[in-house]
Formats: C-alpha cells, sequence, structure tokens
C-alpha cells in the first residue's frame, strides 16, 4: 500500500486558503486520475472528478516521487475534448496531452489508448455515427462550461 505524505507548503498554506479540500480526495485524485502528465520542477499534476465538490475536477500535484502532495485546487480549465472527423465517421474523445503508446481494442471499432504509465488518453470510437446518436449529445454534471466549435 502507497504511503501519502504532504509538504509542509500543502499543510500550512494549501489548507489554509482552501479549508473544505481533504486530503482523502488529493489521494483518491492519483490513485483514480483520469489525466496525469509531468509538470516543470520535476512535479507531477493529476485530475479527478471529486462528487463532493459538485463533480469539479481537482488538481493534485505532487513532488517526483509522485507520492508527497504539494498543492491542490479545483481546476476551471481541465478539458476533455471531443473531435468527429467526419470524413472517416471517428470520433476521438482526447483526455490527455499525453501522447498515446499503447492502444487496446475493447470492442469492435472502440480503441483505449493509454500512455507510458498505462492511463487512458483517448477514446478513438470508429464508424461513430453508427455508434454514438451524432445529432444529440447530452452532457451532465460536468463540473465546467461546455464550449463547441465548428471547424
Amino acid at each position: 500500500m502507497v504511503k501519502y505524505k504532504f509538504t509542509e507548503y500543502f499543510e500550512q498554506q494549501v489548507l489554509r486558503k482552501r479549508p473544505y479540500l481533504k486530503k482523502e480526495w488529493c489521494i483518491y485524485v492519483i490513485e483514480n486520475a483520469v489525466r496525469s502528465e509531468p509538470q516543470e520542477h520535476n512535479r507531477f499534476r493529476f485530475w479527478a472528478a471529486i462528487p463532493q465538490i459538485g463533480g469539479r475536477y481537482l488538481r493534485v500535484i505532487t513532488l517526483s516521487d509522485k507520492t508527497t502532495i504539494h498543492n491542490a485546487f479545483p481546476d476551471r480549465g481541465f478539458a476533455m475534448k471531443l473531435n468527429y472527423y467526419p470524413e472517416t465517421d471517428s470520433l476521438y474523445i482526447d483526455l490527455s496531452e499525453m501522447p498515446s503508446v499503447e492502444s487496446r481494442e475493447i470492442s469492435e471499432g472502440v480503441i483505449l489508448d493509454y500512455d507510458a504509465d498505462g492511463k487512458l488518453v483517448g477514446i478513438d470510437i470508429d464508424n461513430a455515427s453508427h455508434k454514438v446518436d451524432m445529432e444529440r449529445l447530452i452532457l451532465s454534471k460536468l463540473p465546467a462550461e461546455v464550449e463547441t466549435v465548428r471547424a
């Protein structure tokens, strides 16, 4: 079992500025991240939705060991991107800016992409118009605003 630690900065500054945060939420984010990536100064950032804060995404920053928690805050800028390519009838759900290094087909024409750490970074759906109702997309309980971009 992984033993998590918290920096002095987290204990004295982060919890003082954001008293609603719970340490167990930070641990949950690291262990259940929908996205993670390296950050400058040998740190790592992780994201996961936290139901107790309305499903908003919490960003947790760790030191290089990925077990010492240094900072945490609700991330209003976290974005998941849905890209539809009509020329190939393909829908790609981009969950991370990290490159994929492995792909696994979990169902005919549904492929999951993973990064080098085994984290899910994208979902590719071939023949999407036959598998997904492309005329109507309902997103519920998202932690942020929905933006539509037409190509």
